[in-house]
Formats: C-alpha cells, structure tokens, sequence
C-alpha cells in the first residue's frame, strides 16, 4: 500500500495568530484566475504571504482565525461568518489611569500586523492626487481663498510659515493646525461639523485589542450621521478613532522613512475597525515639503510618492477638503446605513437595501443587539447588522466582498430556500459597490497583489445563540445533530458547505423544532458539489483551521494525492466541533481556561501547523479519545460515549480516503476506491446522526446530564509525534468499522477561483467570552 509514502509534510498554513477580539476572523485566498501579471512597486519589505495565499478570499479561515471577527455591542448570536464574541472592555476608568497603564505602544508591531492584514502596501505615482478631489474646489476658488488669507505666497511659490527645507524651531505640527484650519473654515462649508485637532498627547485606543493604542500627530474630528464620541476607556476624550474623518501625521522631511509611510495604514485599519460602514480611509505624512497618503479598502492598500505642496498648493488644498468633507460619501462610508446621534451617542439607526421585489427598503437596525465585524480591512470585511423589519420580526442583514470570479454567498443560499437546519435567505443586493473604483487611475489593476472586490448584502432570517452559548447539555447535542442534518439537505442541493466550526451553528429559535434545532451558517466558502464532492480543487484548504479534517490538513503533502473537498472532510469537522465543546467547555457560560493554551489537545489542533496539527488529530482518533484524554468532568457519559463512538465511527473512513490518496496508486484505481468510500454516502449520514439520538434519549433520561465522577485512571501515555501509515492500519484492527462502503471523490481539475477560501485571523483566542 505505500505506506512510507504517508509522511508529515504540509506546507504550513498561517494561524489566526494576530489580534483577534475574540478568536475567530479573515482571510487569505489563493488566487482566483491567472492572468500576466506585471511587477508592481512595493515596499521594500518582504511579502507576509506566498503568492499561492493572496487576499482573502474562500478557502480556508485558518487556525483561531475564522476570521477574526469580533462582536460589538450586546452579545447575540447572528448568521455571520465570523468568530465568537471577545470578553466585554472593563469599566471605564478615569483617563489619567488608562495613561500611566498603558505600556508604550509597539509600533513595529502595530505595523507588522497591518502588513498580515493589507499585504504589500503598493506604491503609485503621487501625481494622481491631483485627479483625486477634482470636482470638490476649482483651482480659481482656491487660488482667490489663498491670495486673500496670505496662506500661501505666490512669488515665493510656498506655504507662508513653511520653509522648503528643516529649519529648528519651526513647529511643523502647529503651523499645519493653523493651515487646516483655514481651509476648513473657509472653503468647507463644515458649520462646526468638522475640525483640526492636534492629537500629539491623546491615545486612540485599537478596537480589535484594547491594549494597543495609537497617537496621530493631527487629526480631524467629525460629527454626523457616522460618528460618535469615544466610549469605553477612551470615555471623556473628545476625538478617537469612531468620531475622526482622517488622521496625519507630521515629520521633517529628513527624518522620513518608508516605515513612517506604511505606519498610516495602522491608522486606516482602526477607522475600518470603529466606523463599521467604512467603504475605505484614507491619512497623510507631511513634511514641510511634501505630502503623501496612504489609502486602504477591501482590496489592501495603496500608498504615494511624495507630492511637493509648495508647487501643488491647489492639489494639497483639495486633499485636506477631500479628507475633512461633509458628505460622508466623499469621506469613504457607506451613506444607506446611518444613525441618529444624540449627545455623542448613536441612539437609532437605519440601513437600506433591496427586499425580494427588488424595492429599495429601509429597516430599524437593533441598538440592542451586537454587531459583527470581521476584524480584518483585506477581504470579504464581513458585518452583520441586526435589524428589524416593518413587522418588528428580527432579521440579519450581512455586507461582505467578494472577487469576481469567486460564486456569491446569495446563490448558495437561493438553493437553500426551504431546507432544514440551514440558513434562510429573504432577500440580496449585489454590485454595491467596487473598489476599482476607489483607485486612481494610474493605479496597476493587474498588480500580482490587487483582486477587485465588490460588495453584496444578504438579508437573512435571525436565529438564536451560537453553539458555544449552550444552556444545556442535551441543547448542545441537539444543535450539532440537527446541523448534521441541514449539511446532508444541504448536500442534496447541491452545495457542498466547507466550513463546519463552532461560530458556523446557530440554535434555531425558540421552540425550534427537530431539524431546526440547530442551523447551519455562513456559505462563504461553499463550492458547487458534484455528488459527494466539490467540483474544483482549490489551491488552498477550505476551512477553519481548528476544524479542518486531516485530509484538508495534508492537501499539500508530496507523498499524498490532492482530492477535491468532500462531504466526509466535513463530517470530520463536526467531530471537532464536538470535540470544542467537550474540551473547551467545563460547564455552562464557563470556557475552559486552559483549554487554547499550552500542549492542550484543542491548542496543539489550533496552533500547530498542518503536518503537525494532522498528526495529532489522526493520534488522538486512532489511539486516545476521550476515554484517555479525557474531557471536563461536566460532560456526561452519554457525551463521552456519543465522542467515543464518533471517533471509533470516522477513523475507518479516513484511513480509507487516506489509502485511496497514496501517490503512487493507480489513478483508476483510486477513483474506484474513492468512489466505493462515497456509495455509502446516505448510510454515513444515517449512522452519524443516529449516535447523536442515542445520546440525546441517555441525556433525556434521568440524571442523563449529570457530571461524571472522578476517576483515578494511569496517566496517559505520551502522544507519538509521528502516526504512521502502519500505527493507524493496525489500530483499525482494534477499532469499530464504520460501514463498508468506501469513498470516492474524482480529483477535479485543479483551478484557482477560490481566492478567499482561506482566512487568517491575527489575535490570539481569548477564551473567556467564547
């Protein structure tokens, strides 16, 4: 059989490693077509990413990625595709703590995280400024405003007050305060709804982890329909990210960097991060020479060479009109959803979009209810807004952004319509927006790191907590069983849903009933099935890294064969999710701490590369389960049977896909195998979920759900750090077989439309709020 064939040898995929709220996440894909690609001018740095893992797109959400996502406001379970809510912020403290305990910001850090996130941050000629604002002021205007206020000193072609080159004690951040508040006031018909504030001694503090804060030199501060006053920690401060328009920073021309340059997407990502209806932002560096600006949206991010503000006065006036405008649109948000601010707050709020008709319809967003935010700028950008219809029915309203040839979300969830345990769609708006059109054009579209994205929004029905929010044993059990389900309905329509994690299932509502006790979410990264397949082969795993089945694991393993995607990766995915509960919970509301740390069981899954995280899943289904590794004691035997008899049930049929995959088999031969694995297609779902109902009439049954007790059992022993081809055959011997039946999958072409199937997530998992 080859079995020295079988060697732990995947190409590492990155982990959701960043700075997550919570722990789930986004993205990186692979690419989508190819095409001939022209060296783009980059920073000087070197990539974060191969070329085989672009932006996100829909393969696979690595590690603690899924992601990485946070909730904002209320904790509420949506349909999103992103991750688990993080803790709460603390309470407010006064302002003058936070101060002396916040430790010094990294800012190479800071910067490091924005690369992971933007990817190569690519450089244009700066003469496109001059394009940028055209229409917002014409040159007479602005020549005549300059001549009448002595701002600028035409004879000497220069900003009055700005020399042409560093001068000592010539206060650049204060001077340029005083010019952009001229041209505020005198050309920007702001009426106090905007101002230049110099922010060289304020803390802005980062949504996406609240330890970190930024200090922009200069920034202006905005108020409207989009913004509100800092909260949380920030309490009491008059500007922040959530209520800016832009931030700049300042600097002598000679102490420049290309560091200083790309430290404004840092910046950029954090409005993205506080004002979720961002379509893009956009900060300068000024010296007293120059000016530069770095512009970030869905596709990354873009910066200029520098633009002499001496000799491009009329351009440089533009840019601050551009960046300190009234009309939010101009500024880069999304005007259809906006709220009503009362005292600083955002008390109301409404979001507008298509109904099934295709009527243009405005709904109630829910103050009450959280929102989600996938905490990455670069890829699908997913948010969730609750809302409410004009029957005051809760409903789910997702914007996301996919690349052109990637299949959208919505023409999954049309053939979903009516099916148990999934995700129902009312209605969807496409082509909202693109961001092409946010690039000037000079910009290299066909730039090996640009995918033009365009925005969609879903409209979905709203269902009740996620699966980690159990109130019951026999809830959780349920859940998991009835998406099981909704993955074969699923399946039968012809769509194959290639994320199953724990932030993907929902309970159904209230009273739910058998089929739709839990519901599956987030077809993101679902893929046409032909049969038990996908039809393509994607260049990257589709996935959540924690729950990726060891097949998706090896996909890049020399001695392996790839296959496309199949039904019995996911099944394998619901075996870890299970497993999540079971070792990430130990009791109701309470997360295991120590469950994502360490050598763990879930943190060497999570945090491991491929190979690695492969050998130990297949140690732990071949050798230990829960009998040895044993989970909290909250859990039930009835759990810990239904884990057992799970394990016992899917190793047969790994190791059977594992034989089918052996290099040097014949090709034939291994369709033939391959597809004798898939006849059993219907009997696998059958066996599968008729262990969870044996397991839900023990926990129905008195003290069903009691903890277990104690025992007193010999340390396990030691994991083994290779699971050999033969280690796994004999332990077959030991183990109970699943059905005969045998699988199949024939290896589809592999293609590359898939450029979001992975996403990375960047914060660690903070386990306390999952």
């Amino acid at each position: 059989m080859a079995s020295s064939n079988i060697k732990s040898t995947i190409s590492r995929m990155r982990t959701r490693a960043q700075a997550r709220y919570e722990a789930q996440p986004p993205s990186v894909q692979p690419k989508l077509e190819s095409r001939p690609r022209r060296a783009a001018t980059t920073v000087a740095k070197p990539r974060t990413r191969t070329k085989a893992t672009p932006a996100p797109a829909r393969t696979a959400k690595t590690r603690n990625l899924r992601s990485q996502a946070t909730v904002l406001g209320v904790s509420h379970a949506a349909s999103v595709v992103v991750p688990r809510p993080s803790p709460a912020p603390a309470a407010p403290k006064c302002q003058e703590r936070d101060k002396a305990q916040d430790p010094k910001p990294d800012l190479r850090a800071q910067r490091r995280a924005a690369m992971v996130d933007l990817h190569d941050v690519i450089t244009v000629d700066g003469a496109c400024l001059r394009d940028m604002y055209k229409g917002i002021a014409s040159d007479r205007r602005i020549k005549n405003f300059l001549t009448a206020t002595s701002l600028y000193d035409y004879n000497a072609n220069s900003w009055t007050g700005l020399p042409h080159a560093s001068k000592g004690g010539v206060d650049l951040h204060s001077r340029f305060v005083e010019i952009f508040k001229a041209i505020i006031d005198g050309l920007g018909n702001a009426n106090g709804a905007r101002d230049v504030v110099d922010t060289r001694d304020m803390k802005f503090r980062h949504r996406d982890d609240s330890a970190e804060v930024s200090t922009p030199d200069m920034a202006i501060r905005a108020a409207g329909p989009s913004f509100e006053l800092p909260r949380g920690r920030d309490q009491g401060q008059t500007v922040a990210f959530s209520n800016v328009a832009s931030v700049f920073n300042v600097k002598p021309e000679g102490d420049v960097t290309e560091e200083d340059v790309d430290h404004l997407a840092v910046y950029n990502r954090q409005i993205f991060f506080w004002q979720l209806n961002r379509l893009f932002s956009r900060s300068l560096l000024l010296t007293e020479t120059h000016v530069r600006l770095v512009h970030c949206d869905r596709s990354g991010a873009y910066k200029t060479t520098p633009l002499n503000i001496h000799a491009d006065p009329c351009t440089f006036v533009r840019l601050i009109l551009g960046l300190s405008s009234v009309q939010e649109r101009v500024l880069g948000l999304d005007t259809s959803v906006q709220w009503t601010v009362k005292g600083g707050k955002r008390v109301a709020g409404t979001i507008c979009t298509l109904d099934a008709l295709g009527k243009r319809v405005k709904y109630k967003l829910n103050m009450h209810d959280s929102c989600f935010v996938t905490m990455l700028v670069r890829g699908r950008g997913t948010v969730c807004w609750n809302a409410k219809d004009k029957d005051e029915r809760s409903i789910l309203i997702k914007d996301a952004w996919r690349t052109e040839s990637q299949v959208p979300e919505y023409t999954f969830l049309e053939q979903a319509k009516g099916l148990e345990g999934v995700v129902q769609m009312f209605a969807y708006e496409d082509g909202r927006a693109r961001t092409k059109n946010f690039r000037p054009e000079c910009f290299d579209f066909i730039s090996d790191d640009f995918y033009d994205r365009k925005s969609s929004r879903v409209t979905m029905a709203r269902y009740g907590a996620s699966l980690n929010q159990f109130t019951s044993q026999r809830q959780a059990i349920s859940g998991l069983r009835d998406a099981v389900q909704g993955h074969l309905n699923l399946l039968k329509a012809r769509v194959l849903h290639r994320d199953v994690s724990m932030d993907n299932i929902l309970f159904g509502g209230e009273g739910a009933a058998i089929g739709n006790r839990g519901v599956l979410i987030d077809l993101d990264m679902a893929a046409v099935s032909k049969g038990p397949t996908a039809t393509i082969i994607t260049e990257l795993p589709a996935g959540t890294h924690l729950y990726q089945s060891i097949s998706v694991l090896d996909t890049s393993r020399a001695s392996l064969v790839t296959v496309a995607h199949d039904y019995l990766d996911d099944l394998e995915s619901f075996f870890y999710v299970l497993c999540h509960l079971l070792y990430g919970y130990e009791g109701v509301g309470s997360p295991a701490q120590d469950a994502f740390t360490g050598n763990g069981l879930l943190a060497r899954w999570e945090n491991l590369p491929n190979d690695d995280a492969s050998t130990t899943k297949l140690s732990y289904i071949t050798h230990y389960g829960p009998n040895l590794v044993k989970p909290p004691l909250f859990w039930s035997s009835a759990c810990i049977k239904l884990c057992d008899d799970f394990r016992r049930y899917i190793f047969p049929l790994i190791e059977d896909k594992l034989k089918a995959r052996v290099i040097d088999r014949d090709p034939n031969e291994r369709k033939a195998l391959l597809e004798e694995l898939h006849d059993g297609l219907e009997k696998h779902y059958a066996d599968i979920i008729a262990l969870f109902d044996t397991a839900l009439e023990d926990l129905q049954k008195p003290g069903g759900e009691d903890p277990r007790q104690a025992p007193i059992p010999p340390p396990p022993s030691p994991v083994p750090s290779i699971v050999s081809y033969t280690s796994t055959t004999s332990t077959r011997d030991k183990t109970t077989s699943s059905p005969s039946c045998r699988s199949s999958s024939s290896s589809a072409k592999r293609s590359s439309d898939d450029l979001e199937d992975v996403e990375i997530s960047t914060s660690k998992r903070q386990r306390s709020s999952s």
